[in-house]
């Protein structure tokens, strides 16, 4: 990470960073932003949900690029969120089937699917937290969106697209 943030630095480059899953790297992020430089970072709802301690050995089900952290790391995560050193919480989107995912550590394959239960553990974790439903829409739609370039989404305003659920935690 702090090679990347060295490269931006020189170059100027506008950079996104995948999978943020380590504390050490929130920190990196944290004072490259300080500095001004041109960089946003993700994160997935498994870093802020699950951690390793409390997954079972050989469980490849739960096999991702990076791995799954402890909860010091889950917390170094949500800390970014809160202070705007994450800019958004995205899935793996990284579907396979259970046969992919069998075998061994070195054989299955590497992500976790979470695009269709995303939302609710991202929600629920923040809600145990004492975030608010809407730092977690901030999180997965309206910054998300603007990342993108999708000025038309992203929050219920006049003018906007009106993409809209309904959430019963």
């Amino acid at each position: 990470m702090r090679k990347i943030v060295r490269l931006v630095a020189r170059t100027g480059c506008r950079t996104h960073i995948l999978h943020v899953s380590s504390g050490l790297s929130v920190d990196v992020l944290r004072r490259a932003k300080a500095e001004g430089l041109p960089v946003s970072a993700e994160t997935c709802p498994h870093y802020l949900t699950l951690d390793c301690d409390h997954i079972p050995d050989n469980a490849t089900e739960f096999k991702c690029c990076p791995p799954i952290r402890d909860l010091r790391e889950q917390d170094a995560l949500w800390e970014g969120l809160a202070d705007g050193t994450l800019d958004c919480v995205v899935t793996d989107h990284s579907p396979a089937d259970a046969g992919m995912k069998a075998g061994t550590f070195a054989t299955a394959w590497g992500g976790v699917s979470s695009l269709q239960v995303g939302f609710r553990t991202v929600l629920t974790g923040a809600l145990k937290r004492g975030f608010a439903s809407s730092d977690v829409v901030r999180w997965m739609a309206r910054n998300t969106a603007r990342l993108a370039g999708l000025d038309d989404r992203g929050e219920i305003a006049p003018g906007l697209r009106a993409d809209l659920a309904i959430v019963r935690p």
